[in-house]
């Protein structure tokens, strides 16, 4: 039986941790009230991406409305970002499902030299029913968390950075592997940078935490990890992007599944010309990936992204991702041979025939090969969409 892990997307966030947006005075202040309204239909050949000979095409119809309010009193500035997300399948039906998020933040500053974010954030989603003991059942995630970043300018291009994240993540139906997470993080770092464009970061970031396994019971864990973010901008055109970290996982009741290692990415955005743009890069992620042979996973994925700005209203852009996930560890004295390959190809169009309108229309196809019986999947996805922007 796998075992996927909650709390990994918190301990994701080292990834990010050291670019703490906490340098607002930096930032172009944003429009006070803006008002986002959007429509979507999506035919999905294979919704839940299942093998095969178990797939069931759903059409979902999506309404949003997100509401983003800026509110700036001298050096602060406090900001709301509040949506609504409504979900209407039509095979699907005990999918359906109205998601309510919101972020607020206070940005401030006591001096020039000492910024700081405090913010309280809510997002409501659906877990992916493969990762649910009962699939045919709705299983929508809460996740809170509470932040506050605080930035220490040296003077010229170094800074000091910190951050404090308490959180905590609840789910309707009990998951396969960890369900319920409660946690709190702390992060230290230092920022380089030399010129516009470019910069060098390192952060230490610690988690801890208790969670719910449905074989386990209530247990702790524990992640530390290290990362290295580099920016560097070769000329106006073309910037290259690296991060280098080194994570270890810890669990109390089921140390078996400990892990550690390294992960990093490297990708480069190259502006061809005014009109055309590629992005293209290569990720690699250690996550925890429990089966009865196998601790975590290493997943190398590549990727390329091709974009074409025909007018300045209309521009056309493909998505390329392959992934390989290789399964790790050995818990119970045996390694795992599972090996997954994904291809994911998405093709975009974009129109903005007014202003304060957004158009858009997709087609995707994704595949999944794996060493494991009946892991294989085929999915064609098409996708219509429209925003309102006041």
């Amino acid at each position: 039986m796998m075992l996927h892990l909650t709390h990994r997307r918190a301990f994701a966030a080292l990834i990010v941790g050291v670019g703490v947006g906490c340098v607002h005075g930096q930032e172009k202040d944003p429009e006070r009230l803006k008002l986002k309204v959007g429509m979507t239909r999506t035919e999905d050949s294979n919704f839940s991406r299942l093998p095969d000979d178990k797939a069931v095409a759903d059409q979902v119809n999506s309404q949003t409305v997100d509401v983003n309010v800026a509110l700036p009193v001298g050096q602060q500035r406090f900001e709301l970002d509040a949506s609504l997300a409504n979900n209407q399948h039509q095979t699907l039906k005990q999918l359906d499902f109205l998601g309510r998020s919101y972020l607020a933040a206070w940005r401030w500053s006591l001096t020039p030299s000492l910024l700081g974010v405090l913010s309280s954030k809510r997002t409501e989603s659906l877990n992916d029913a493969g990762d649910s003991l009962n699939p045919n059942l709705r299983n929508k995630n809460v996740t809170n968390l509470d932040n506050l970043a605080l930035g220490y300018l040296l003077g010229g291009p170094w800074r000091l950075l910190a951050d404090y994240s308490k959180g905590t993540s609840t789910n309707e139906q009990a998951l396969l592997g960890i369900s319920d997470v409660r946690y709190e993080s702390y992060t230290a770092g230092i920022s380089y940078s030399p010129t516009s464009g470019s910069s060098l970061s390192y952060g230490h970031r610690v988690d801890s935490g208790t969670n719910t396994n449905p074989i386990t019971g209530v247990g702790g864990y524990s992640n530390i990890g290290d990362v290295v973010l580099v920016t560097y901008a070769l000329n106006d055109s073309t910037t290259l992007k690296a991060r280098l970290a080194y994570l270890e996982q810890h669990f109390s009741l089921v140390p078996k599944y400990d892990f550690n290692g390294v992960s990093g990415a490297v990708d480069a955005t190259w502006r061809i010309t005014t009109k055309t743009s590629l992005v293209g890069g290569w990720q690699r992620d250690i996550t925890s990936f429990q089966t009865l042979d196998s601790s975590y996973a290493q997943t190398d994925t590549f990727s390329l992204a091709p974009n074409w700005q025909a007018t300045p209203t209309l521009s056309l852009g493909l998505m390329f991702k392959q992934s390989v996930r290789d399964a790790l560890g050995n818990p119970n004295g045996t390694t795992s041979a599972r090996q997954d390959r994904t291809n994911d190809t998405t093709i975009t169009l974009q129109w903005q025939p007014r202003r304060y309108v957004n158009l858009r229309a997709s087609v995707s196809q994704a595949n999944r090969t794996s060493t494991v019986a009946d892991q294989d999947y085929n999915a064609r996805a098409v996708s219509l969409s429209a925003q309102f922007i006041y």
